[in-house]
């Protein structure tokens, strides 16, 4: 049976997708973090749980600023911030200030996401049926590594392979508080090493506990998979790469718009589902709200265009490339130029994982290692070629493949993570320059001093 994990919130109710046979939870979301003592039986954890998949779906995470911001951060010679917000006009500028309130809700929403699975992890005793016990228990893990994967990945200077990585990152919680203005009194930020850690020990052990839970199994993998390749620990990424593709529960479409339109698609691992009621915001927050730029077939103006790409970055695609002729378009909205058609409808799919990237994983991995694995990497690399409407490739290097995942993961939240890994210049910046890191909120430090201020912020 092909599983997907899927997650669907709204504002008024969410269900969370645990397979392709229609079983879901449903949950109306809270406005306030849950207690242990709230949690009374195995329904209310369930509950909580996927509470917390409803916080990782808003604007500040995954709804809209895990992926655009990765985009805008990493800008010159690719996209280019027309829009009006000054949060977003100072990440695209590589110039932010620590008040920066686009900087502070990401950092909030995560650590709201991370005490709601502390507390769920810690209200298991009331689940009584095992295989429920681990479900919920692998789940709460999941959400919370990759929680703490993406704050290290914004707070912290770059993973480098063989260093120390002993300068602080964000701050681990791992037991639940019961008011959330509390949760950062006292706290002293862990180690770029520690926090990498930790959010791999929480994925391991969520991979650990989802056997019967398949969807949520490939959801932890393809992430563990990409934190591995942050690490560039290629041996373990390439393993959870091809564990995903050669389970056999994911295809690629034949259609490049299916991952973002079609939901549960064959390639969609890890995916936000959203639709009339549930989406993340069509007037200040949504993906759509900010890349789409085109008039629709009533005569309405969809999105604010504030997110173009630059003509440089559109002439690198091959002219017969679908992924330039399918996948980009001319705008004619409230702004004009080039525009991705992946975020094209509010209540369309945010694929988080899919198979496409774990391919390239593979891939570059394969190469690296000069290995085959599941696979050639020059065969991976072609069967995303011939999907976009291109030739094969003779032989492929490392450069080959970097290239195809800059074409094939454009615009999905990649872009900055990519460059720093590889080494590679951000416009005038070096990979590793204090200006590419977040600073910590000033609101945070002003209730907690200890925790202290990344380099070039106040």
């Amino acid at each position: 049976m092909k599983t997907k994990h899927i997650l669907s919130y709204s504002f008024l109710a969410l269900a969370l997708t645990l397979s392709s046979c229609g079983k879901k939870l449903d949950l109306a979301p809270h406005s306030e973090i849950p207690t242990d003592e709230a949690l009374e039986t195995a329904n209310d954890v369930n509950n909580a749980v996927v509470g917390a998949y409803t916080i990782i779906a808003r604007g500040s995470l995954y709804g809209t600023n895990l992926v655009m911001v990765p985009e805008i951060y990493a800008s010159p010679g690719y996209v280019q911030w027309t829009g009006s917000f000054g949060t977003f006009r100072q990440i695209a500028s590589q110039n932010i200030i620590s008040t920066n309130a686009d900087v502070a809700r990401t950092w909030t929403d995560a650590y709201r996401a991370i005490n709601a699975c502390n507390t769920v992890i810690e209200a298991l005793g009331v689940v009584s049926d095992p295989t429920q016990k681990s479900i919920i228990n692998g789940k709460a893990l999941f959400v919370r590594g990759i929680m703490y994967f993406e704050l290290v990945r914004l707070y912290g200077l770059p993973y480098e392979a063989g260093g120390a990585n002993s300068t602080p990152s964000v701050p681990i919680f791992l037991k639940s508080v019961k008011n959330f203005p509390d949760l950062q009194y006292g706290a002293t930020r862990s180690s770029v090493a520690d926090v990498y850690k930790q959010a791999e020990n929480d994925l391991t052990a969520a991979i650990g506990m989802l056997g019967d839970s398949p969807a949520d199994l490939y959801a932890a993998k393809g992430m563990l998979a990409r934190l591995y390749l942050q690490q560039q620990d290629y041996g373990k990424a390439l393993t959870q790469a091809n564990d995903v593709i050669s389970s056999g529960d994911y295809t690629l479409t034949d259609n490049l718009e299916a991952p973002f339109r079609v939901k549960n698609s064959s390639e969609g691992v890890f995916e936000i589902r959203q639709n009339e009621q549930s989406n993340a915001g069509t007037s200040n927050d949504g993906l759509t709200t900010f890349f789409a730029s085109y008039v629709n077939n009533t005569g309405g103006l969809v999105g604010r265009g504030d997110l173009n790409i630059q003509d440089a970055f559109y002439e690198t695609y091959d002219p017969a490339d679908k992924r330039r002729t399918e996948m980009i378009y001319d705008g004619n909205g409230a702004k004009s130029g080039w525009f991705t058609k992946k975020w094209y409808g509010y209540f369309d799919n945010i694929p988080i994982v899919r198979l496409t990237e774990l391919y390239l994983t593979r891939a570059e991995c394969n190469v690296r290692l000069n290995s085959s694995v599941g696979a050639a990497p020059l065969d991976d690399i072609n069967l995303l070629r011939k999907r976009a409407g291109l030739d094969d490739l003779a032989a492929v290097t490392l450069e080959d493949v970097l290239q195809e995942r800059t074409f094939e993961l454009a615009f999905e939240g990649y872009r900055l993570h990519d460059l720093k890994r590889t080494k590679r210049n951000i416009g005038t910046l070096p990979y590793n320059s204090p200006k590419l890191v977040y600073p910590v909120p000033y609101g945070e430090r002003s209730v907690n001093p200890e925790l202290g201020q990344n380099e070039g912020y106040n």
